[in-house]
């Protein structure tokens, strides 16, 4: 296929992050050290982002199911914990309903689902505004979408961090992603009751990319599927509220499935 960085930490069940567009696999860093204390965590770069190479031609959601189970042989690993967050959501949603022998829970983080149409035109929106104006307009948008001035505040370190990545990004593997990000919502719904997988569907309560609202209709549509609701979150809840992510993941990672 292609070169795919990965990165492993810590040792135990196999738990593998799917990080959103426009980032890469530091997305995760703030709640690793958690995660790896009682999973061996596997991160890695979706095409065209961080470190991992691109692909020709248009980006298929084939491709990103592809670097997933890639990712996973390189690594001798069958089955895993997957934990996506907005587009990396979307990838763990395709492997699971596509791939249940290889995913024994999931975690779908900031997913979208059911977007309207006044929200597919603000998508479409943004996507334009990237392919005209390059990644710095886009930085700057998502950096006011998804933190209040008060974290920004608060927190400037991790928000410059957070848009230097987004700067750096490679414009094209952007742009290919973004472009499958918006044409996503037929088959999200359509794969969405085929996963077997007990999943996890969590939402930040002020998050208006990906709602409460999403989250509530996206765990409804999966068989085994329950939404959480983050008070006070928007997109970003690894960076904003890493001790509180890391802990809901493990607490539902480590519940016993019903017989």
């Amino acid at each position: 296929m292609t070169t795919t960085y990965t990165r492993v930490d810590g040792e135990g069940p196999p738990l593998v992050l799917i990080h959103g567009v426009g980032l890469d696999h530091t997305m995760w860093d703030p709640v690793v050290e958690a995660l790896a204390q009682q999973r061996q965590v596997l991160r890695y770069d979706l095409l065209g982002h961080g470190s991992s190479e691109d692909l020709p031609g248009p980006r298929r959601p084939e491709d990103f199911v592809a670097q997933f189970l890639e990712a996973l042989d390189s690594h001798g690993i069958e089955t895993s914990d997957v934990v996506g967050l907005s587009l990396g959501g979307l990838i763990a949603l395709m492997v699971a309903a596509r791939h249940p022998d290889r995913v024994r829970r999931a975690v779908l983080a900031s997913t979208v689902f059911g977007r309207s149409e006044s929200q597919r035109s603000g998508v479409r929106k943004r996507l334009d505004l990237a392919e005209d104006e390059g990644l710095e307009p886009v930085a700057d948008l998502a950096i006011k979408r998804w933190f209040t001035p008060g974290w920004r505040e608060s927190h400037p370190a991790e928000t410059e961090a957070v848009r230097q990545r987004l700067l750096t990004t490679d414009h094209a593997g952007y742009l290919k992603a973004y472009r499958l990000f918006v044409g996503t919502d037929a088959l999200a719904a359509t794969l969405a009751p085929d996963i077997q997988a007990p999943t996890l569907v969590l939402a930040g309560e002020r998050d208006i990319g990906s709602t409460p609202e999403m989250a509530l209709a996206l765990a409804d549509a999966i068989p085994r599927g329950e939404a959480q609701i983050m008070s006070g979150v928007h997109h970003l809840a690894p960076v904003e509220e890493p001790h509180r992510f890391s802990s809901a993941i493990l607490e539902f990672l480590d519940q016993e499935s019903p017989q």
